[in-house]
């Protein structure tokens, strides 16, 4: 049986620990008297609507903390396609005051942060691996010296604090029709959310497309895209699994969503509510993390059976030619991008955590 517990808590569970730490270490968690009295009211914009599984989870956990609370702090779960907002400027939102909490999915972000797309570079494993294996691999990768400095650097620029983190589904390609192997991809328009997969995409002769998730749906029914890059859930959470047909199934990367606060609004929280705030934001995002393991064999056969999907699982032959192109046309264009100096380093260190044997 799966050690869940092992997976979720650690070692992630150190590298969050410094982040709230340091508020403490530099006065961030000391409250006038008056504070404690009041009562708080946030908004947390979320990258899928109400109807996603994570986001039924989070804001089943925002619940229990105004009723743990006492109502002293209430959290309204905002989708971003309801908002002026996008999903890629989540750090500018803490920032700019213009909202208390928020989902940043970081892949959206990697045109303006390279240096974070190291550990979602494409097809970094080996082989197709499962979700319960990538989770500590990948939370290794986030650890490491350089990309752990990246990453906090660009909070403290934002005046953001890193609560806790969770991942999607394992990245794949859905599409309009089904495919057997790479030939399929030739000529496809996919939407694309990063920088690399857009290299990626180009490189296995397909048209990347970039465009928010909001928009995608539309898109797909007038034609506009052949497919997506996404986790399974979004066939069903956000329904794009009405305007497609296959799933093309490789496993290539994980991609990592952070749960960040406002320092200021966080400041303003009494001790004993940011305490709740914190336990129950790590309950939630454990909870969405065993979701996602237990749950993705069983999506790809709710698919097929409700939504009539063509589930294509990759030949590992095919997923060695894959990431072939992508250690030939994507890994080398990033390290070009940020600097080998910097570059070469962190790829390597995050090949170390994923057992994979190359080095740039």
């Amino acid at each position: 049986m799966i050690n869940l517990r092992a997976i979720l808590r650690e070692p992630w569970a150190a590298f969050r620990g410094l982040a709230i730490g340091g508020l403490a270490a530099t006065g961030f968690t000391m409250f006038a008297a008056s504070a404690s009295a009041a009562e708080f009211e946030w908004r947390y914009y979320s990258v899928s609507p109400l109807g996603h599984p994570y986001s039924q989870i989070l804001d089943k956990h925002f619940k229990e903390i105004q009723k743990r609370s006492g109502d002293k702090l209430k959290i309204d779960l905002v989708y971003f396609g309801e908002t002026p907002y996008k999903g890629a400027e989540a750090e500018k939102l803490m920032r700019d005051g213009l909202g208390e909490m928020t989902e940043w999915l970081v892949g959206y972000s990697t045109s303006t942060y390279p240096l974070l797309s190291a550990p979602e570079l494409p097809f970094l494993p080996t082989a197709a691996m499962k979700p319960a294996d990538q989770i500590p691999a990948l939370d290794k990768a986030w650890q490491s010296p350089s990309v752990a400095a990246e990453l906090q650097g660009i909070l403290d620029r934002h005046k953001a604090v890193r609560l806790s983190r969770f991942y999607w589904p394992p990245q794949n390609h859905w599409l309009n029709k089904a495919i057997d192997g790479p030939a399929g991809f030739k000529g496809l328009k996919i939407r694309e959310y990063s920088a690399e997969g857009i290299d990626f995409t180009t490189a296995i002769g397909a048209t990347p497309v970039s465009m928010t998730a909001p928009d995608v749906y539309a898109a797909l029914q007038r034609g506009a895209l052949d497919g997506v890059v996404t986790a399974s859930t979004s066939m069903t959470g956000i329904k794009w699994g009405e305007v497609l047909k296959a799933g093309y199934i490789t496993n290539f990367k994980l991609t990592i969503s952070l749960i960040l606060v406002s320092q200021r609004e966080y400041d303003k929280l009494p001790p004993d509510v940011q305490k709740i705030l914190t336990e129950e934001v790590n309950k939630a995002t454990d909870e969405i993390l065993a979701f996602m393991v237990d749950n993705e064999t069983k999506l790809h056969e709710q698919l097929k059976k409700d939504y009539g999907f063509t589930i294509t699982y990759a030949k590992p032959e095919d997923y060695t030619a894959l990431r072939k192109v992508a250690q030939e046309a994507v890994w080398p264009a990033w390290v070009n991008r940020v600097g080998p100096e910097v570059g070469k380093p962190l790829i390597n260190d995050v090949l170390t955590a994923l057992g994979a044997p190359e080095r740039l």
